[in-house]
């Protein structure tokens, strides 16, 4: 099997939480979007209000394809898709929420959005034999999109959001609040990107991943998606706030989905179809293994002493991954026919070993469908995290630091075998082994987050800036299951896949291979000039973040000289309408085989590192 086949590359994601609110006006508030439209409903106790948010983008790409990642049959279907000045988005999205409250205690919030992407009519990629997305019959089909690939990058199509309700009372004398249904209340003092790999939050909700990467510099709570779950507040005292969450579903990552412009691994997740593993040889994807809905839980104090002048956090939480490990399972292998027999496999050719009909029939074997490959999900990831926020010199500050136990790590694809053929140096595990959870490494692992938020009053350059700046940390302190199939064991270090393909001559060790410690940084700024026309503002919106220090132990967590950027323009008109034209691009360096292919990528970042364009975006609410 090729080695280029089994990489699985990472990204690099985006919030400051708000305070609880508790009282019932504050509930309003929250529950409220800004310009909502209040509709009458003859009672001054019943607030209904509705609002639309409708954002059109039209986006060419501006980078040529890198012949290095065409060359690579699981990383080119969306990088084929789309040419150089094709138009990568031709999209508009309608975001539709209402809110109802009665009497000031109780209410509901619904919302929902709906999209269509006109860029995805008529997709370039030709070529069958790189082809990952397969039609009805099994069959290669360049230029095409799997169904759920296409209801999220095409459309059109929508899906709900929020659907909860929600009472504000009294317990004694302490005041309480309840919400049930989709909803986000997420903790801790995370920002932008980062904070969602490394915060306090991680794994609270599913993130859109997608639109992460579609636009650097995103605050964290855009990124977060409603999970069915009821959280329960209440304010003992006036310094004293407490919290508890119990989920009742679960939902994976949203990453951009394969032959999408934005497309990190042909092969994975939901709309991967096979993995090219070789000269007329895939893998299928079979169903993934998800942890079970519920389980997931957390609580939290939130102390605000008036000596302190801000406010302290402890979390303690249960959660299971929404990110995956990928495993490989084989149906043959290569083993001598006599030894094949005398193992209880069928020999189909002299060192060609029927090992697993689980993962493949003799038919496929012989179309060239050589076994299946699956992503699963780590479940009982414990977070203990301790924040602090407050005002330094005119600055907000926020600051966390958490350790998870039995957390995931980067780990490479884990090879599933019959227990007589395992070899647990290499990272293999026995199919016997194989009970729906993360099969690769899992351990230990300690973050830190730093967020910091400003404005700059008027300069001779500007009317007003606003600026927001985020370090994140990593550490892995321990591997407690897998280590062989860690990305940061001596041997992937120094160039070996843990038992698969060593890298080629004169290429070194691999680029990806986790360091002890990471540190990741962000950067948003926006100057602006006001009434540069009537009713008119003028902003320069600056974004960048990237991988300072070493390449995190987590999937998603960050990797050194990897990163976007985003540099644009942006009118608010009649602070109604917005227009923005601006240029995303993407950075990251990676390893090539002795035949120019890509092999090895630092990071998603570096996938996307040829897929630079320009966005133009129209937004209005109403």
């Amino acid at each position: 099997m090729s080695r280029f086949a089994l990489k699985f590359p990472r990204g690099t994601c985006g919030l400051r939480a708000a305070p609880i609110a508790l009282a019932a006006t504050a509930a309003l508030a929250a529950l409220s979007p800004a310009r909502a439209a209040e509709i009458d409903t003859g009672n001054p106790d019943v607030v209904l209000r509705w609002d639309n948010t409708l954002r059109y983008n039209l986006g060419v790409r501006t980078q040529a394809q890198d012949p290095a990642m065409l060359a690579n049959p699981n990383y080119d279907d969306g990088d084929r898709n789309f040419e150089k000045g094709k138009l990568v988005a031709n999209r508009l999205d309608w975001l539709s929420e209402a809110d109802l409250v009665v009497d000031k205690k109780f209410g509901a919030r619904l919302s929902g959005t709906g999209w269509i992407d006109g860029a995805y009519g008529h997709l370039s990629d030709s070529v069958a034999a790189t082809a990952n997305t397969l039609d009805a019959n099994g069959a290669p089909a360049p230029g095409q999109l799997s169904p759920y690939a296409k209801r999220f990058a095409k459309g059109p199509s929508g899906e709900l959001l929020d659907a909860f309700v929600f009472a504000n009372g009294q317990l004694g004398d302490t005041p309480v609040s309840v919400r049930a249904g989709r909803h986000t209340v997420f903790w801790g003092e995370g920002l932008l990107g980062g904070s969602a790999i490394h915060g306090v939050s991680y794994g609270q909700y599913s993130l859109d991943l997608w639109k992460a990467l579609a636009t650097p510099g995103i605050e964290l709570k855009e990124l977060y998606r409603p999970r069915n779950s009821v959280t329960v507040q209440a304010q003992p005292t006036t310094e004293l706030s407490l919290a508890a969450q119990a989920f009742l579903d679960w939902e994976a990552a949203r990453y951009p989905e394969s032959g999408s412009y934005l497309t990190v691994n042909d092969a994975l997740l939901k709309g991967g179809d096979s993995l090219v593993a070789g000269p007329n040889q895939r893998l299928l994807q079979t169903p993934v293994g998800t942890p079970s809905k519920t389980g997931d839980f957390g609580v939290s104090a939130r102390w605000s002493p008036q000596w302190l002048d801000g406010t302290a956090g402890l979390y303690l939480r249960r959660t299971s991954d929404i990110q995956p490990q990928l495993a490989v399972l084989p149906a043959v292998a290569t083993v001598p026919a006599s030894a094949c027999g005398a193992l209880g496999f069928t020999p189909l050719a002299a060192t060609t070993c029927y090992i697993n009909p689980a993962a493949a029939t003799l038919p496929q074997i012989l179309s060239g469908k050589v076994g299946q490959y699956a992503a699963f999900y780590g479940h009982g990831i414990d977070i203990l995290g301790l924040s602090l926020s407050k005002e330094v010199s005119g600055v907000s500050v926020g600051a966390e630091l958490s350790v998870r136990e039995h957390m995931p790590l980067q780990s490479i694809p884990v090879t599933v075998l019959p227990a007589h053929l395992v070899n647990p140096a290499a990272g293999q595990v026995a199919t016997t082994a194989l009970d729906g959870d993360a099969p690769g490494a899992r351990g230990k692992t300690a973050h830190g987050v730093l967020t910091l938020i400003g404005i700059v009053n008027k300069t001779p350059l500007f009317d007003t800036a606003n600026w927001q700046f985020e370090a994140v940390w990593n550490r892995w302190l321990s591997v407690e299951q897998n280590a062989a199939a860690f990305k940061g064991s001596e041997t992937y270090r120094h160039g070996e896949d843990g038992g698969l393909t060593p890298l080629a001559a004169g290429h070194g060790a691999n680029v990806d291979a986790v360091t002890r410690d990471y540190m990741g940084l962000a950067l948003n700024f926006t100057p602006t000039w006001f009434q540069v026309l009537p009713s008119v503002d003028l902003s320069l919106p600056i974004s960048w973040s990237g991988g300072a220090m070493g390449n995190s132990a987590v999937l998603s967590g960050g990797n050194k000289n990897a990163g976007s950027f985003s540099l644009g323009v942006a009118a608010d008109m009649q602070s109604r309408y917005n227009l923005a034209l601006r240029y995303v691009g993407f950075y990251g360096g990676y390893s090539k085989t002795a035949t120019g292919m890509v092999d090895v990528t630092n990071g998603t970042n570096a996938v996307l590192s040829d897929r630079g364009h320009v966005l133009l975006t129209f937004k209005t609410t109403f």
